[in-house]
């Protein structure tokens, strides 16, 4: 019995990678691979399952081990769905993916819940890096138009390179602050591709690509990292609410997570000098607040 549920699960298992494999080659006739990739069964077991070809044929009966099953996801580009279904197929827990339908809305409603307690500015981030809601200082902080509606339709990559929003010029206004801006851009690509690494080939990452690529700085999707620590505080011109002056002040971001995954986040933007507190201190946050 053991032996023919082995045998069984090896059929599923080929079946799925079969079924993968042939489904990408179908996807080479309307345009070929940039790195010249043919999907075939020889190509598989020469770059990501020595043992492929053998398992075919029956000379091998073993079914492959976990890492071996993300090898072979990885070299068919799998989404996070079609990995996990090869992962399940092979009898191996999958990797858990992000939230949807309404155990995000429930997660989404309690992280509304909590940040209307936060004095601080505040944002919800999914891990589509969407922005579901802001509360009242941080619209007042980084002068988000009060004539449109931003909750929901706004994207962390709008947020930074949108020209029409305030953040990227008062972000860049003079050279060290460009430069600031800039190695902070750079870091923040890389340390989401890091985070993501598994997903790149999902459809809400390559949206993501494409919605950084229509602002024309792809050149942060490939900058490497500056190989050395990294200022994580960033620089902005805020406005004083009592007289309407732009002053320079530093802020930084903590991450907040809602619930019992990474996503959705709750970001808290906290003063980190003087300048920040006063600004903060006239949006409303605590007069005595202290970056730890």
């Amino acid at each position: 019995m053991e032996i023919q549920t082995e045998n069984s699960r090896l059929k599923l298992v080929l079946g799925e990678i079969e079924a993968l494999r042939m489904k990408r080659q179908g996807e080479l006739s309307n345009r070929p691979h940039p790195s010249l990739k043919r999907f075939t069964q020889q190509e598989l077991n020469d770059e990501a399952f020595p043992s492929y070809k053998n398992l075919l044929v029956g000379r091998s009966r073993r079914l492959p081990e976990r890492q071996t099953m993300m090898s072979i996801a990885e070299y068919l580009e799998c989404t996070s769905d079609e990995r996990n279904d090869l992962l399940l197929a092979a009898g191996y827990l999958p990797i858990q993916t992000a939230l949807e339908g309404r155990a995000l809305e429930r997660v989404l409603e309690w992280a509304q819940q909590t940040m209307r307690t936060i004095p601080f500015p505040s944002m919800i981030v999914t891990h589509t890096q969407d922005i579901k809601g802001v509360n009242e200082p941080f619209r007042r902080l980084f002068d988000i138009p009060l004539d449109r509606s931003y909750d929901g339709l706004m994207n962390r990559v709008d947020f930074h390179f949108n020209p029409d929003l305030p953040i990227r010029p008062r972000s860049t206004f003079d050279k060290a602050s460009f430069e600031h801006w800039e190695a902070h851009a750079t870091n923040g690509v890389n340390a989401f591709k890091r985070e993501h690494m598994l997903s790149r080939y999902d459809a809400w990452y390559q949206k993501l690509l494409y919605n950084i690529q229509k602002y024309n700085v792809d050149e942060y999707l490939t900058m490497p990292d500056a190989g050395e620590e990294v200022d994580h505080t960033q620089t902005i011109l805020a406005r004083m609410e009592s007289s309407g002056e732009l002053i320079p002040i530093r802020y930084k971001q903590v991450s907040i997570s809602a619930g019992s995954r990474v996503y959705p986040q709750i970001e808290v933007f906290l003063p980190v000098d003087a300048a920040a507190r006063q600004v903060f201190e006239e949006l409303g946050c605590p007069a005595d607040c202290e970056f730890v």
